[in-house]
């Protein structure tokens, strides 16, 4: 909810007369309720999904898409012509650039082909091969940190397959630091904004405690990256690890808004303010390294309270939803 509030800011920094429509799969989230709008639509992988979201957008004559989970980043590249016949911008890269980066072990790859120090990876045959303890196991097209672990010995490998199936690779455990780097690349390639901060608290996949980070090495090493990324634009972050006085190693690229953007635009990088700029055809005000160092956030579950008389629809209700 605090990116959606962010975006109604620059809205009204910009003095733009619109509203934020939001998405989802069910009525049970909060931000479908502080919303200008909200409607249900399928699944992303559906068929119905695309026709769904371009019913909206012609509906209500949407100018900008911005998606905001890993599960509907290629299907939108994919038909992203179709929204653009209607007026309507999507925040996204070709479909070989999202594919890409759904490609841990490819990313991977690349990252050290271009001379930037990573964390060995190696598809579960290969592990198989030559295994190693303690490892780190994620799904190969993974996102929100489901199925993502550190695994101690043979036992525990055996238990996480039986639950997350084999489609994983394996990564050596990597001590140290955790950093997201928050980017704006605009649509000519060139990189107008990095904003580092590190994790340091992390629940179910999104940070709850972080931190603002001037870093020139970070910058740089990241400045590289966005050179492997297509035709990426908008907003997208990485993550590395890295222990003290040492080399980041990355090991992912999320071209979207990441979980904690919000510390980013609080700490002076108005993300969703540049992307509006640049749809809009104005000047993007992003500055580099002008933004707050050091500055922490720290996250808390605040509750929406809405009455239904549909029960049975709810996430959870038939059985418990534990995340």
């Amino acid at each position: 909810m605090a990116l959606l509030e962010a975006f109604r800011r620059a809205m009204d920094e910009l003095k733009i007369a619109g509203k934020l429509i939001v998405t989802e799969i069910t009525s049970a989230s909060p931000a479908f309720h502080k919303a200008d709008l909200a409607t249900t639509v399928p699944p992303a992988g559906s068929i119905e999904y695309i026709p769904s979201l371009l019913k909206i957008v012609k509906q209500h004559k949407v100018g900008l898409l911005v998606p905001l989970t890993d599960l509907d980043l290629r299907s939108l590249a994919r038909h992203q012509g179709r929204f653009s016949k209607l007026g309507c911008t999507v925040m996204i890269g070709s479909e070989s650039a999202m594919t890409l980066c759904r490609d841990k072990a490819r990313v991977n790859m690349l990252l050290g082909e271009a001379g930037l120090a990573t964390i060995r990876t190696l598809t579960l045959n290969e592990f198989r091969t030559q295994p190693f303890y303690p490892c780190f196991v994620k799904p190969i097209s993974g996102s929100a940190g489901i199925g993502a672990c550190m695994i101690r010995n043979e036992k525990d490998l055996r238990a996480h397959l039986a639950v997350f199936g084999e489609l994983l690779i394996v990564q050596e455990y990597a001590p140290g630091q955790e950093f997201t780097i928050d980017v704006y690349r605009s649509r000519d390639g060139k990189v107008r904004c990095i904003v580092p901060r590190q994790r340091l608290v992390v629940r179910s996949g999104e940070v709850e405690k972080g931190i603002t980070v001037k870093d020139e090495q970070l910058a740089r090493d990241v400045n590289r990256l966005a050179d492997l990324l297509g035709d990426i634009w908008g907003v997208f972050c990485c993550q590395c690890r890295r222990k003290e006085g040492g080399r980041p190693r990355f090991f992912e690229v999320n071209p979207r808004f990441g979980g904690g953007a919000p510390l980013a635009i609080a700490a002076g990088a108005n993300l969703p303010l540049y992307l509006i700029q640049e749809v809009l055809g104005k000047t993007i005000t992003a500055e580099m390294g002008n933004f707050t160092d050091r500055l922490v956030m720290l996250r808390y579950d605040e509750a929406v309270f809405v009455q239904t008389d549909d029960t049975s629809s709810l996430p959870g209700y038939h059985t418990p939803d534990f995340r």
